[in-house]
């Protein structure tokens, strides 16, 4: 029976340090994080209408197009004459 009448005793202490109006404020903060985290989540599961079956070569086609329209070249097209670099020489260069 003192065991009950101690954990009485300290619960009632317990209790008179914890304000209402702190649990209430931290409700209300749970509640702002839990709705900006849907939000979030509402946000990133957004679908955008892309079709499932896009043909890649269909794809690759109109890129190649546009390249063409547009003068562009690949990567490999002239880069070195872009940089400025000097060619890599062919000899070996064991002594």
């Amino acid at each position: 029976m003192s065991a009950l009448k101690s954990a009485n005793k300290e619960l009632k202490g317990m209790m008179k340090t914890v304000k209402i109006q702190d649990i209430d404020n931290l409700q209300d903060e749970m509640m702002d994080l839990m709705d900006v985290s849907n939000e979030i989540q509402e946000t990133l599961g957004r679908s955008y209408n892309v079709p499932d079956d896009i043909d890649e070569e269909e794809l690759m086609g109109e890129l190649d197009a546009l390249e063409a329209d547009m003068g562009m070249e690949t990567e490999s097209d002239g880069a070195e004459d872009e940089l400025g670099l000097p060619a890599v020489p062919r000899a070996s260069v064991r002594g």
